[in-house]
This record gives structure tokens, sequence and C-alpha cells, in this order.
């Protein structure tokens, strides 16, 4: 029988998960995509995105599964690099959380494979949806608040998105680049002053770890395997609105 992941559970597949990403130099890759400028990270993780992306610049990350803070901040100590991480519910921003963005004055605000366990989901997403079109709803309620207030202030000027997909067979690249910039630029980013700049299409070792990941089930697609793959959308602001 199937068992309701904790947060505590989802912390140690992540930590799982996100090992493979470092492993296969998938951080390595994102972080060179972003502007090297001061960076807001919704989503510390595990704590691997965090230690890549403070190797070069200053992060303020946050988090709010303390069993992945834990994690992120030891990884962090083990090599030797600074970074802050707050606790804070992103949908509710804590004090702390406000006072330290204002401060920090973000150029960039990064969110990388967003997705939290199920009490999140079942929190931030309408109860009428089935449990495999949550973690989508969730991931697509958190990227619309990347380039709102608070955690978009006007300082900020680069937006950095990257989620897990999957490539039908007999769509290229260009395709996917294409329909993914429309898809960001109808939906996330519509009124925000922000237009997409910059689209890429990584390989993803989806099977080199036993992360539980719910796939919607898309009769419009053509039959046959898809190709996992790993989308980066990077936006950069035009206008204040």
């Amino acid at each position: 029988m199937l068992q309701r992941m904790t947060p505590k559970d989802y912390s140690e597949f992540w930590e799982r998960e996100s090992s493979q990403f470092a492993s296969d130099n998938i951080y390595a890759h994102l972080r060179q995509i972003v502007p090297t400028e001061a960076t807001l990270e919704v989503g510390c993780g595990a704590g691997w995105s965090t230690l890549s992306l403070a190797t070069n610049r200053p992060v303020l990350a946050i988090d709010n599964n303390a069993h992945l803070i834990g994690l992120a901040r030891s990884r962090l100590n083990t090599h030797g690099v600074n970074a802050e991480i707050i606790q804070s519910d992103l949908f509710e921003p804590s004090d702390d959380l406000l006072k330290a963005i204002e401060a920090f004055q973000p150029k960039v605000v990064v969110g990388w494979f967003i997705g939290s366990h199920p009490d999140d989901n079942d929190k931030r997403t309408p109860a009428d949806l089935r449990i495999d079109q949550k973690p989508k709803v969730y991931r697509e309620n958190v990227e619309d608040r990347l380039v709102a207030l608070p955690l978009c202030p006007p300082s900020v000027e680069w937006v950095h998105t990257v989620q897990r997909g999957a490539a039908p067979p007999g769509v290229s690249e260009a395709q996917i680049k294409d329909e993914m910039a429309k898809e960001y630029e109808k939906y996330m980013l519509i009124n925000s002053g922000f237009t997409v700049t910059d689209v890429q299409v990584l390989d993803w070792n989806q099977g080199a770890t036993p992360f539980p990941y719910v796939q919607t089930a898309r009769p419009d697609l053509p039959p046959g395997k898809p190709k996992p793959v790993i989308i980066s959308i990077l936006a950069r602001r035009m206008s204040n609105v």
C-alpha cells in the first residue's frame, strides 16, 4: 500500500535526486545561464543548487521545509560557502523574509525544479484536482510569484525557472523551445514586464534515481516513449508594470 510522503520523506528523496543533478553537472550548467548578480533562490532544496549559485555570487535562499534547510546549511558549511537561508512559506512570506529581500535587493530570481510534498500541493492547489495534476499546478502557482512582489522587487532584472519534462517522439528541440517560450509569455509572464530571452533543453538522466514522479496522461501527444528533458527558461525585465 502506498504511503503519503511526509516533508521529511520528500527531503530524503530530493537529496538523492538533486545529488544526481549535481553529479550530472546540471546545476553547474544552469548557473552559467543566469547573470552573476545578487540572486534570490526560491527553494534551496538540499543545498546543491544553492552551493552552485553561491560559488560566484551573493545568494539569499528561501525554503519552507526544515529538513531540506538542514541539509542545505550542512552542505554549504562542508564546502565553506556562504549563503543566507530563511525558512518561510513563500505564499505567506514572514516578516524576516520581507526584510531580508528588501535589504538584499536581488538582481536575479531563480526557481529551479519547483515542487513539494503532498501537504503543500494540497494546500496550494484546488481541492477538486486529481492527484496527478497537483504538482504541475503547484509549480505554476509558485512560478507566478517569481515575477511579482514581494519576491520580485523592482531591483530584479532577470528571472530563471527550470522544470522537468518529456519530449514527445518526433518533436524537435526547436519546437520545444518555441512552444515553451509561447507558453511562458502567455501565462507566467503576461503583464509582468518580463519577456523570455532564452530557452534551453537539457538531457535528463531520470532513471538514475527512484524519485516518484507523477506523469499526467496526455492523449494529445504523439504515441511512443517520450524522452526525459530539463527545460530552462530565462526572462528579462523589459519594463516595470
